[in-house]
């Protein structure tokens, strides 16, 4: 039970990983203007230059190019993380810990708290619960 779990809980933050990834690609593509996509992605690009430009602080200097790069350097790391953990491997931990920390980096980089802290709450809880989920059988008979 504890194993399929720990496998829900990768397959989300996979899921999650490659919505990142397709829309880093799709949003530094429309910023750098590589395409015009419609919809959402204008709307989207529109909201990002203008948070950027009302923020009051941005340590890092993100542009809209930067952060979209950054997502997807997100993306990355939660969803080859969570491949990792499927197969239990420790770097795939490691690598979701990059993810949850990059996330809560992104607070602390704009000094701002928005509803995606539940998110990055959600994130770390889910993180815990793998830890203890996807220990090998072998790990937990041992006193």
């Amino acid at each position: 039970m504890k194993r399929a779990l720990a496998i829900a809980i990768c397959l989300v933050f996979l899921v999650s990983g490659l919505i990142r990834i397709g829309a880093g690609i799709l949003m530094i593509g429309q910023a750098e203007g590589w395409w015009i996509a419609d919809g959402e992605a204008v709307e989207a690009l529109a909201d990002t230059r203008r948070f950027f430009a009302e923020a009051k602080v941005n340590l890092v200097g993100f542009s809209p190019t930067a952060y979209f790069g950054y997502i997807l350097f997100m993306g990355l790391t939660i969803s080859l993380g969570a491949i990792g953990q499927i197969w239990r491997k420790h770097w795939g931990l490691i690598l979701i810990w990059v993810y949850v920390l990059s996330h809560g980096a992104l607070f602390v980089n704009f000094w701002t708290v928005n509803p995606k802290i539940f998110v990055w709450a959600g994130s770390v809880m889910a993180t815990l619960v793998l830890i203890w989920a996807n220990r090998k059988p072998a790990e937990d008979s041992q006193p």
